[in-house]
């Protein structure tokens, strides 16, 4: 393991010292499309990952990534899969654990660190949620994607954790919780926030931090501890499969006018709501043998973000006892959970990264790429569906 990796010189938090090059990482992730995402950077640094759910804990890869899915369950659920999966990955003794979070703070953020907490025998957590690189920062103590206040964009419309406040306090529906800038000091024990303009500011908090600390938070705090030890490697061509599936898990105004546009030039998208029969498998299935692709999405229903995953997980496993797909592609982590869970899949190997965020997969012979529902998506996809 990690043979061939150049290293950088230069201290990496959170470690223990070397006895050989052997070092593993482990990442515990509340939803599926973080897990890709991390995974995804990985990749850049030429190592070794592997992705499960949270029952499949060993590996031989340089990076280990578990997806709890714990956003998407209830809380005393959330807390007792994070509890068990913290528990496992510590008795593997991994160099760094880093918790996986969202980028935006929605799930049982706290809740769930101090599990991780209590089974690391820590008692201070730092998260750096901010991802710079992708417009999102935290400045004054206030959330902003793109320069905009988080609760003037569309988060505030999140079916499941609506984001109605900028105040990270307000966020975490926590004031004890220290949101602090760079030239502040460090408190004895609790939960701080490393506030974030830019990219230079992450690489500070890494410069500061020691392994007395639960490291949490987004892509960007991740990249950085990564980019004090390794050096990115060029990455391989590759070129995506037909037929494919598109599967939108999401319900962002950007998506819809993606799938829109595809419905009037290709015909192919096959819009469903909390129920599917034979007719609409079958017609789904046409359009994947006409058009080498397809596209499910959800119309308008006052059903439930969970029914709806329920129902199209089970709608893609029809699709494909009955046609050939080479490639799927999913947005949404929960939606990416539910159908994994459905087709019995526990353990990926992740191959590629298309942009930041969005990774390509491999089982067997398919091929599963996975997106958060507000990432843009990749040029590649966009061409394969003849969209530029």
């Amino acid at each position: 393991m990690m043979k061939g990796i150049k290293l950088r010189k230069g201290r990496f938090p959170t470690i223990k010292p070397l006895t050989n090059q052997q070092f593993m990482i482990a990442v515990i992730a509340d939803d599926f499309t973080g897990a890709a995402e991390l995974a995804g950077i990985s990749l850049r640094y030429g190592l070794t990952v592997s992705i499960g759910l949270h029952d499949q804990i060993r590996t031989d890869a340089d990076v280990l990534i578990i997806s709890t899915d714990s956003r998407s369950l209830k809380k005393r659920d959330a807390l007792r899969v994070t509890a068990e999966t913290v528990r496992k990955v510590v008795q593997l003794k991994p160099d760094l654990i880093y918790k996986k979070i969202d980028s935006v703070l929605r799930g049982f953020v706290l809740d769930e660190l101090k599990v991780q907490m209590e089974a690391c025998d820590l008692k201070r957590a730092f998260i750096v949620p901010a991802n710079p690189s992708l417009g999102r920062t935290i400045i004054a103590g206030k959330y902003f994607i793109d320069g905009k206040q988080i609760n003037e964009t569309g988060f505030v419309a999140d079916p499941e954790f609506p984001v109605i406040s900028s105040s990270i306090h307000k966020i975490l529906d926590d004031d004890s919780v220290k949101v602090l800038e760079l030239r502040e000091t460090f408190p004895a024990s609790g939960i701080v926030v490393g506030e974030s303009k830019n990219e230079k500011d992450i690489d500070e908090w890494v410069n500061k931090l020691d392994n007395s600390w639960v490291l949490a938070g987004a892509g960007d705090f991740f990249d950085a501890l990564l980019s004090k030890r390794y050096q990115q490697q060029k990455l391989h061509q590759f070129h995506l499969l037909q037929p494919c599936l598109y599967v939108c898990g999401t319900s962002f105004k950007e998506r819809k006018e993606f799938i829109n546009h595809i419905s009037e030039e290709l015909n192919c998208v096959a819009y469903m709501n909390e129920k599917i029969d034979q007719t609409w498998i079958t017609k789904t299935a046409d359009m994947i043998r006409k058009h080498n692709k397809a596209v499910i999405a959800i119309r308008e229903t006052a059903a439930s973000a969970q029914t709806l995953r329920t129902v199209m997980s089970k709608a893609v496993r029809e699709i494909l006892k009955r046609k050939t797909v080479k490639e799927i592609f999913i947005e949404g982590g929960s939606t990416a959970a539910a159908i994994l869970q459905e087709l019995g899949i526990k353990k990926l190997l992740p191959v590629n990264e298309l942009q930041r965020g969005v990774v390509r997969m491999k089982v067997n012979d398919l091929f599963i790429t996975v997106k958060p529902g507000s990432y843009k998506i990749p040029e590649q996809i966009k061409e394969l569906y003849s969209l530029k």
